[in-house]
């Protein structure tokens, strides 16, 4: 089970309050067993030859700016990428996926433009969504929440745990699409402090403030899964909540970033509007690397030659022994995910 937030001084609060509630977490069926410790970014049952692969999340404060825009569409994608990118991170083939959307009143137009990016979603990641509920409950919500629950299938024997990384292998970035769907709390504090509003033209940019802060995220199912076949992966990491201190929950080693990618121009210009430092950009934002998998050297040729004509890839940094991650070039430091 795990948490999110978009604040850097809460997720120590957060991580007290997930740690608390999974202390109360005690029964367990003998016949299906759970493989693997909690705090990952999605958690298996054993079925004998087979894994199942559970996870849950949503959307999060994105949707108030989606409401502010009035522009729905990529919010089912950022539904399904959201569950989807975490379910591969374990090399985990998604297949089915039920949606959970709560609300204040009915907007049809609404329900149609979310479907339609659930779809769109669904087609991306190849998976059905088999499911759902939606919930009129005016007097708990201020909005709309967008969330859904994937189920994916592991071959045991290809499972990657994290288990096996170890100094001198190399860390690559996924490159994402922009913020995706994590630090809107903060996104949403520095755009009131700043007075800009949806249909403004964003700094930096030739497009509207609520394109560029609305772009999907991207989804890297197909990707991996092909990759997986093909190249021995040590781990992977979702780079959601949290930003960069997902390196961690693959296994407790240092990982030094020392070529890190170029950021998208929102990055910056959040960074400069919001007064914000390095250490707080990259423990917020995914600061444009979405999605990480560890290789060992001898794998690089492969991974590259496989990866370079699908999306834009990079060899950012590599393993230590020791704890935390490290982005010299900005003389970053952070320590644990909570």
């Amino acid at each position: 089970m795990k948490g999110s937030s978009d604040k850097v001084l809460d997720r120590k609060g957060i991580g007290e309050f997930v740690s608390t509630l999974v202390r109360q977490l005690k029964y367990r069926r003998d016949d299906f067993k759970v493989m693997g410790p909690s705090g990952g970014f999605t958690s298996l049952i054993d079925l004998g030859n087979i894994a199942l692969a559970f996870n849950t999340d949503g959307v999060g404060t994105k949707v108030l700016l989606a409401a502010e825009a009035n522009k729905w569409e990529g919010i089912g994608i950022d539904c399904v990428a959201m569950n989807v990118n975490d379910t591969i991170t374990i090399g985990a083939e998604p297949i089915a996926m039920v949606d959970y959307v709560s609300l204040r009143d009915t907007d049809i137009n609404i329900a149609k433009e979310i479907g339609v990016g659930l779809n769109v979603g669904a087609q991306m990641a190849n998976i059905s969504i088999v499911g759902g509920e939606t919930a009129l409950i005016p007097d708990l919500v201020r909005e709309i929440d967008v969330s859904g629950s994937v189920i994916g299938i592991a071959q045991k024997n290809q499972i990657t745990t994290g288990e096996t990384i170890k100094e001198g292998d190399l860390v690559y970035s996924l490159q994402s699409s922009g913020i995706h769907s994590n630090g809107f709390t903060t996104v949403r504090k520095i755009i009131k402090e700043q007075g800009l509003t949806m249909d403004e033209t964003f700094p930096g940019y030739n497009k509207k403030v609520s394109d560029v802060l609305l772009e999907p995220t991207r989804i890297y199912v197909r990707e991996i899964l092909d990759i997986i076949n093909l190249v021995d992966i040590k781990g992977m990491a979702n780079i959601t909540g949290g930003g960069f201190k997902n390196l961690v929950r693959m296994k407790d080693m240092k990982y030094v970033i020392d070529d890190p990618v170029e950021p998208q121009p929102v990055f910056s210009t959040l960074m400069d509007l919001g007064n914000l430092s390095y250490s707080e950009m990259y423990e917020i934002f995914n600061m444009g690397t979405g999605y990480v998998v560890v290789i060992d050297a001898e794998s690089k040729h492969d991974f590259v030659s496989t990866l370079r004509n699908r999306l834009s890839i990079r060899e950012i940094g590599h393993v230590e022994n020791g704890s935390g991650i490290e982005i010299p070039k900005y003389g970053v430091n952070l320590k644990d995910y909570y």
